[in-house]
């Protein structure tokens, strides 16, 4: 009895092993061929061909194209949050170049990965996957990225640098959302560089700390 419960493990172990690497698969299928062919001309079925499954197997993972796309966002913005929590001050931190410095980190790794126009579609798929698993996780991982934010600010003020009246959290996300929205200006643009929203962003966060100060 008990070698065959181990079996029973083993077996189960293996399939979620099995399961696991066909989702990366489909996935990884997915970003060469959003690339190759854009992703409007990029079909369930060239991604299922490309990867050795079937149609109805994509669409049991992820539902929809849509569903394939965010799923790619989501693995990408894991290696993100690693990449800003490395390489994001800590210690003597200015709140206008620290998130200029964000956004940066941001809008490199964005390009590197997707292009402009396959931004553009996840933006739409966020909206069209509403209230599914992958856009949910979506939303969660903006979440964490807002709290890389959070996290510096809260260490500022715990060194002083930021009066104990401001709320971390609020501020964090507020920032987060301002960066976000420049962000979304320079995906909607081919012509938008990343140096143009980073002064843009200096100018809108100069205006609004100028105000708080007055």
């Amino acid at each position: 009895m008990i070698c065959i419960k181990n079996g029973g493990r083993g077996l189960t172990t293996l399939r979620a092993r099995q399961k696991e690497d066909r989702r990366k698969r489909i996935v990884l299928s997915a970003k060469a061929l959003f690339k190759e062919k854009g992703y409007e001309k990029t079909t369930i079925e060239n991604i299922a061909e490309a990867t050795g499954v079937s149609g109805v197997t994509v669409h049991n993972y992820y539902g929809t194209k849509a569903g394939v796309l965010l799923a790619l966002v989501v693995e990408n913005d894991e290696a993100l949050i690693a990449r800003l929590n490395e390489s994001l001050p800590r210690e003597d931190i200015d709140l206008v170049e620290l998130v200029v410095a964000f956004a940066h980190v941001i809008m490199d790794h964005a390009i590197t990965h997707l292009d402009k126009e396959i931004w553009r579609q996840v933006i739409a798929a966020v909206t069209t996957e509403a209230g599914t698993r992958l856009s949910e996780a979506y939303f969660k991982l903006d979440q964490q990225l807002a709290y890389v934010l959070v996290n510096r600010i809260e260490a500022a003020q715990a060194a002083g640098a930021i009066p104990e009246k401001v709320d971390p959290v609020h501020l964090g996300k507020a920032l987060f959302h301002l960066q976000n929205a420049r962000f979304i200006q320079f995906i909607s643009s081919d012509d938008m560089t990343r140096d143009e929203i980073e002064t843009r962003l200096r100018n809108d966060m100069g205006a609004l700390f100028s105000v708080c100060i007055g």
